[in-house]
C-alpha cells in the first residue's frame, strides 16, 4: 500500500512539473498573450488607422536606447497603425520603488500593451504586485522578459520568479537569460563584452536585446485567448447596451473601469453633452482623479517624493511643497504645502506623516523623502537655496463630451469619458447640450481581467 501511495505521489509530482513546463512553454510562444494588440496593428489599413498605445516601463535597462529599435521596427512593419509608443522607465528604481511611481506613470496611461522589466531589489513580491495591479486596474496585455546574464548568481532566482509570474498572470515572456548565456558561450566571451559598466548594455548589447525581443511581436490569430478577447468591448450605437432616451440622451450600460465615446463620421468639434456615471457627476466617483509624478529631487531624475495620498475628495489643481528650512545634507527639513485651488494647506517635515488641513494631501514621512538627501550625496552638489516639489491632480474623465478635430480622416476620433473607477457594471448617460445633435458611432468599454484585491 505504501509503495502504491509513493508511486502515486511521484506520478503526481511528475504531472505537475509537466503541466508547469507546458504552461511556461505556452507563454514563450511568439505572440502569446499579446494578440489583441497585434490584431490592432495587423488590421490597420490606410483607411482605418487603429490607435495602439504601448508603454515600456521599468528601470535603467528598460530606459536604454534598445527600446527605440523595437519601436522603429513596429512602425516599419505596421505603417498604417496609429502608434503611440512611450517609455516612462526610471533608472535606479527597482520593484520596491517602482511600485509607487506606477501609480503616476503606468495605470493612468492605460496602455494596450505593457512591455515590462525591472530588477526585484530583493522583493520580488513587489515585482508581482506591479503585474497584479496592472491586471486589476487596466485592460493592458503584458510582455515581460528575464534579466540578461552579467555573471550575478542572485539574478537566477529572480528570473525563475519572473517566469512564474508570467505564467500566473498570462503574460507573454521572452526568456532572455538562457539566450544570453548561450550567446556568450557560443562566442566564448565574458558578460562584460556586451556591457558598458557592470550591468548596463553597450551598443552591441542593446542591439542584441532588441533583436531577441522583436521576434515576439507577431500576429497569430490562433493565439488570441478569451481573456484578451474580453479586455475591450465595442458597443455600437445600435447595440442593445446603448439606449436613446426620450430627451435625446444616450445611456450606455457597460462592465469595466473605463469608457470611451467614438465619434460618428461628420461629428463636429463643439461641446455635445454632459456626462453622469451611475447617476453622479464623474468628479464624485472614487478613482476619477489621478496624480502626476512629483517633480524631481535636486540635480537628479528621481521624483523627490514617491507616495502622495489623500483623505478627502480631490479637485483638479496644482500642488506645491515649498521647502522653508533645510539642513545642508537635506536630512532635516520643513515644507509648506499649497494648492492652486485649495490655497495654503499646512506645513510638514521629513519625519512625520503630513496630512493637510483640507485632507486633500497626505505625504508619509521617513523613507518617502529619502531621494532628496540621496541626490546630494549622489551628485556631490549642495542643496539649492530654494527648492520646491510640484505635482498635479488631473481628472480621468470628461465632464463635457467634445471630440478633437479630425487631423486625419483615417484615424478614429474618440474621447475617454471616464477611467479609473471601480471595475464592474456601470451606466453612463450623456445628456445633450441645447442645440447639440448627439450622434455617435458608439462606445468602447475596457474591462481589467482580474477583480481588485486591495
Amino acid at each position: 500500500m505504501l509503495r502504491t501511495i509513493g508511486r502515486i505521489a511521484v506520478l503526481g509530482a511528475a504531472m505537475t512539473m509537466c503541466a508547469k513546463g507546458q504552461d511556461l512553454a505556452a507563454v514563450q510562444v511568439p505572440g502569446a498573450h499579446i494578440q489583441r494588440t497585434m490584431s490592432l496593428l495587423a488590421n490597420s489599413t490606410p483607411g482605418k488607422r487603429q490607435r495602439v498605445r504601448i508603454l515600456f516601463y521599468g528601470q535603467s535597462i528598460t530606459a536604454q536606447g534598445w527600446w527605440k529599435f523595437v519601436a522603429d521596427d513596429l512602425r516599419a512593419r505596421y505603417p498604417d497603425a496609429d502608434l503611440d509608443i512611450q517609455n516612462k522607465a526610471i533608472g535606479g528604481f527597482t520593484a520596491p520603488a517602482l511600485i509607487n511611481t506606477a501609480e503616476f506613470d503606468l495605470y493612468p496611461f492605460s496602455p494596450d500593451l505593457l512591455v515590462f522589466h525591472v530588477y526585484g531589489g530583493g522583493q520580488m513580491d513587489r515585482w508581482e504586485d506591479i503585474i497584479r495591479r496592472t491586471r486589476e486596474r487596466t485592460a493592458a496585455e503584458i510582455l515581460v522578459w528575464t534579466h540578461h546574464w552579467i555573471g550575478r548568481e542572485s539574478d537566477l532566482p529572480e528570473c525563475e520568479r519572473i517566469r512564474e509570474i508570467a505564467v500566473k498572470y498570462n503574460c507573454g515572456l521572452v526568456d532572455i537569460m538562457p539566450q544570453w548565456q548561450a550567446l556568450l558561450a557560443e562566442r566564448a566571451i565574458e558578460p562584460k563584452a556586451l556591457l558598458r559598466d557592470t550591468i548596463h548594455l553597450n551598443d552591441e548589447g542593446m542591439q542584441i536585446l532588441a533583436d531577441m525581443i522583436k521576434p515576439f511581436f507577431v500576429h497569430n490569430p490562433d493565439l488570441l485567448t478569451e481573456e484578451s478577447r474580453n479586455l475591450v468591448a465595442d458597443l455600437p450605437a445600435a447595440s442593445p447596451a446603448v439606449r436613446r432616451l426620450p430627451d435625446g440622451s444616450l445611456e450606455v450600460s457597460f462592465v469595466g473601469n473605463r469608457l470611451d465615446a467614438v465619434a460618428a463620421p461628420g461629428t463636429g468639434t463643439g461641446e455635445l453633452a454632459t456626462l453622469t456615471v451611475d447617476g453622479k457627476p464623474p468628479a464624485e466617483l472614487d478613482g476619477a482623479f489621478v496624480l502626476t509624478k512629483p517633480s524631481s529631487a535636486p540635480h537628479t531624475w528621481f521624483p523627490a517624493v514617491s507616495i502622495i495620498g489623500h483623505q478627502t475628495p480631490q479637485v483638479a489643481e496644482t500642488w506645491t511643497a515649498e521647502f522653508l528650512e533645510c539642513s545642508p545634507d537635506a536630512k532635516q527639513f520643513r515644507y509648506r504645502v499649497t494648492g492652486s485651488v485649495t490655497g495654503p494647506d499646512g506645513e510638514g517635515n521629513e519625519t512625520d506623516t503630513f496630512v493637510s488641513n483640507s485632507g486633500r494631501v497626505v505625504i508619509p514621512g521617513g523613507g518617502n523623502w529619502s531621494r532628496v538627501p540621496w541626490s546630494l550625496t549622489y551628485t556631490k552638489k549642495p542643496m539649492p537655496e530654494t527648492f520646491k516639489v510640484t505635482w498635479q491632480v488631473v481628472p480621468q474623465f470628461a465632464e463635457t463630451l467634445q471630440f478633437p478635430a479630425a487631423e486625419n480622416p483615417a484615424r478614429e476620433r474618440s474621447v475617454t469619458l471616464i477611467q479609473g473607477i471601480a471595475n464592474g457594471p456601470h451606466t453612463a448617460r450623456l445628456a445633450p447640450l441645447p442645440g447639440a445633435a448627439l450622434e455617435l458611432a458608439g462606445f468602447r468599454a475596457y474591462r481589467p481581467p482580474r477583480p481588485a484585491t486591495e
